[in-house]
């Protein structure tokens, strides 16, 4: 006989991990204890060294779908000491509950959608949980969002406060049961409760079933509802109706920034967009994201007026199922919140906020303790691009390829946020947190930092890591913290967090000399002017910036950003000076004489110090720019509008690009490409299509000019569908490997994992020097 020690580290709690060790153990006649602790999931086994040799090798090859192991550490223990702590239980194996307050090393397990077996009991009449909207078990349900503090334990939870039934209790203790410590388990009996509310009445008007049934009819009926599902609030209305649709849009005050959209059956989806089995597949997942697809143009165009892709979705609670059952037609499913504002999850909050919003809300008694916008998806080809990562993927971490001692907080970028806990050997990126500037946002910002810190025991920080933006309130926070709590500040220029984070992805540490492209629309460059479009060699922590695109002077500063007729100006000024304001073109026509002879003024002045207007050289900006000259769009009303209604005119049928030329200090000289587009007669796909091409060429140009055998790509601009795919089909068949981000965004929902892997890697070459 022979007794190991056995613990596993990673997302093992609120995956079924002990029920299956306790099969499995059963299986193999071994005896001993199961437990979860602070750092994942102890065992204690005793038997024949060829039971518990196959025990292990089981546990990594069998393990539950949704458990992931970072590490398993196994020690011999002599039977004097099992007899000493643990008496005389070898006999058995059983569940214990947890008994230490060691260091926290646990790994937080998402929400997680419906899993198959759970979707066929919601849907069997004979069985008890037949329509039921809470119905969950090992593999689905609520986690992250209902997690008051670890171990992951029912107590622990906001399922805590409803007792269980005897029918659950009995399944909660049945090792052999789907629903052993399933902490989620609830039933029609036990479980919580639906309760639909008309907005700004008090009282309920019904419950259970029957709120599902009424609210279903209101949908139809045309009304705007308010529904509160795993990780927050949907708003929810017919996709089908223009006009349903435009008064969502003036209610929520989101003129014209995309709606998601939820098809209530896989008929509807097929019928609206262009999907193939791995789009179903992962629409279908734990993880249910939207995705990106292409549309058939069968919904109205105040969906996603000038985008060519649609947000899908399909049901992936039960509350949605349910609710969306037997509809012959899709629903707009958006975050529940005002455009730019943080995803409302409390039930309290969401009935003042958003009544000016739902005409009723379908709500439960269920906690939520922490939000979790749906994460988002984009379909590149045959591969996908994280755009948001949120509900399904955090808070999962990113391990390294190595160990340090070190706690680090990185506090990510000011627009798209995250925050990234840097704990020993693994980064743990926070869900989509957005918009710092909104004062409602950067609050739940700090009290998620908080949080986390709890969560996860961290007592001390050995670094605070941010952006060099000194106006990012992200940049301000962790420079206040600092000094607070005298704790080392790093600050990482955006770009080089951008090419980080896909480093950390990777799993590489930079020894050797490395390309990257981060080409996106803003960031603070170490010369004080707005950089993105960076061509970098990076070794070390070394960056050196070879080629960049010819700086511009930004007339309107901030204010260009969104009225981005001002960039087009900037560029004409550069190309044409005063002989700009005679132009005949569309563009110059929609400035009056006088706001003209202004902007000329002040952009002639830059020089002189009478402005303080940024030199820019970013990519995004271009984008914005070629797209106001083409007549596509005058202003970005949301972030990224204008590049993305320039990409969904592009036609891979058109062949050519623009001109361009590498200038002095090879700077990308998008002079020509101007020209062409103010002097020739080409339609706004040319002009698309030409832009884009011309780009793509001039990054894989400069790949091989530098013979490099592999490249790295991160930063906003990545997220364009045919620049990718051009520069992949590019090079790849020339053997070139290339590196970009698959699991984090490139945008700037990755930054802060960058700036974290910029922490642990300083460490790591401290050593080596």
């Amino acid at each position: 006989m022979k007794t190991e020690r056995i613990i596993i580290k990673g997302v093992v709690q609120g995956v079924g991990f002990r029920p299956f060790l306790y099969r499995l153990a059963k299986k193999l006649g071994l005896s001993g204890i199961i437990k979860n602790t602070q750092s994942g999931v102890e065992i204690i086994a005793s038997g024949d060294e060829d039971s518990l040799n196959q025990f292990r090798k089981a546990i990594l090859e069998e393990k539950p779908p949704n458990a992931f192991i970072r590490e398993i550490a196994v020690e011999e223990i002599s039977y004097e000491v099992w007899q000493k702590n643990y008496g005389d239980v070898l006999k058995e194996v059983r569940i214990v509950k947890e008994d230490d307050a060691s260091e926290v090393e646990l790994d937080l397990l998402p929400d997680l959608a419906i899993c198959p077996d759970c979707l066929l009991e919601l849907y069997d009449p004979k069985n008890r949980r037949f329509k039921h909207p809470f119905i969950a078990c090992t593999n689905c349900g609520p986690r992250y969002g209902m997690l008051i503090r670890l171990p992951y334990e029912r107590e622990n939870t906001t399922m805590g406060y409803f007792p269980l039934c005897p029918d659950c209790q009995k399944e909660y203790t049945d090792p052999m049961n789907r629903r052993f410590h399933a902490e989620a388990i609830a039933c029609p009996n036990c479980g919580p409760r639906l309760i639909l509310y008309q907005t700004k009445v008090d009282e309920p008007i019904a419950w259970d079933r029957e709120a599902l049934n009424l609210a279903r009819s209101f949908i139809i009926e045309g009304k705007i509802l308010a529904v509160k599902g795993l990780t927050g609030f949907h708003l929810i209305c017919r996709a089908d109706k223009p006009e349903i649709v435009k008064e969502l849009r003036r209610r929520k005050r989101r003129p014209s920034k995309p709606f998601a959209v939820m098809f209530p059956s896989l008929e509807l989806l097929k019928k609206y967009c262009f999907v193939d089995d791995e789009d179903i597949r992962l629409m279908r997942s734990p993880q249910s994201p939207i995705i990106l697809v292409p549309g058939k143009e069968l919904l109205p165009k105040e969906v996603a007026e000038g985008i060519n892709l649609v947000g899908a979705m399909l049901p992936y609670t039960p509350i949605h199922l349910l609710l969306l059952e037997g509809l012959s037609f899709p629903v707009i499913a958006t975050s529940g919140n005002f455009s730019d504002e943080p995803l409302i999850f409390e039930e309290e909050r969401a009935r003042k906020a958003l009544a000016e919003i739902a005409d009723y809300f379908l709500v439960h008694d269920r906690k939520i303790l922490r939000g979790s916008d749906d994460s988002v998806l984009k379909k590149i080809g045959t591969v996908y691009i994280m755009i948001r990562r949120g509900r399904g993927y955090a808070p999962y971490p990113q391990m390294l390829p190595f160990s340090t001692p070190l706690q680090i907080l990185a506090l990510g970028a000011e627009e798209k946020n995250t925050f990234t806990l840097g704990l020993k050997n693994r980064l743990i990126v926070s869900p989509h947190v957005g918009d710092l500037g909104n004062p409602e946002t950067f609050e739940y910002f700090v009290k998620l930092i908080e949080e986390y810190l709890n969560l996860y025991q961290v007592k001390s920080l050995d670094f605070i890591v941010c952006d060099l933006h000194p106006g990012y309130q992200s940049t301000r926070l962790a420079k206040s913290l600092a000094k607070e709590k005298n704790i080392p500040l790093l600050q990482v220029q955006h770009h080089q967090a951008h090419l980080l984070s896909v480093l950390a992805e990777e799993g590489i540490v930079p020894e050797e000399e490395l390309l990257g492209f981060a080409w996106d629309g803003t960031g603070f460059g170490l010369d004080r002017s707005v950089w993105g479009g960076e061509t970098l060699l990076l070794q070390g922590l070394e960056f050196k910036r070879i080629r960049s695109f010819r700086p511009f002077r930004l007339v309107g500063g901030e204010t260009a950003i969104k009225d981005i007729r001002k960039i087009a100006l900037s560029l004409l000024f550069e190309v044409y000076g005063e002989e700009a304001l005679e132009l005949s073109h569309p563009l110059i026509r929609s400035f009056s004489e006088k706001e003209l002879l202004m902007m000329y003024r002040a952009w002639g002045s830059m020089d002189k110090g009478a402005y303080s207007f940024p030199l820019c050289s970013s990519c995004g900006r271009l984008f914005d720019a070629i797209s106001a000259l083409a007549g596509v769009c005058f202003k970005n009303t949301y972030e990224g509008e204008a590049p993305m209604k320039l990409e969904s005119l592009y036609n891979p049928q058109i062949k050519g690009a623009f001109p361009y030329s590498l200038k002095e200090n090879f700077y990308f000289d998008w002079e020509p490409m101007v020209r062409e587009v103010v002097e020739g007669s080409y339609t706004k796909e040319e002009i698309a299509t030409f832009f884009i091409n011309a780009l793509a060429d001039f990054l894989c140009q400069t790949v091989l000019e530098l013979s490099q055998s592999k490249v790295i790509f991160s930063g906003g601009v990545m997220v364009n569908g045919p620049l990718l795919k051009r520069i992949m089909e590019s090079l790849e068949p020339k053997g070139i490997r290339v590196l970009r981000n698959k699991k984090f965004p490139p945008l700037d929902g990755g930054i802060s994992l960058g700036q974290a892997y910029y922490g642990m890697l300083s460490f790591i070459f401290s050593k080596t020097s």
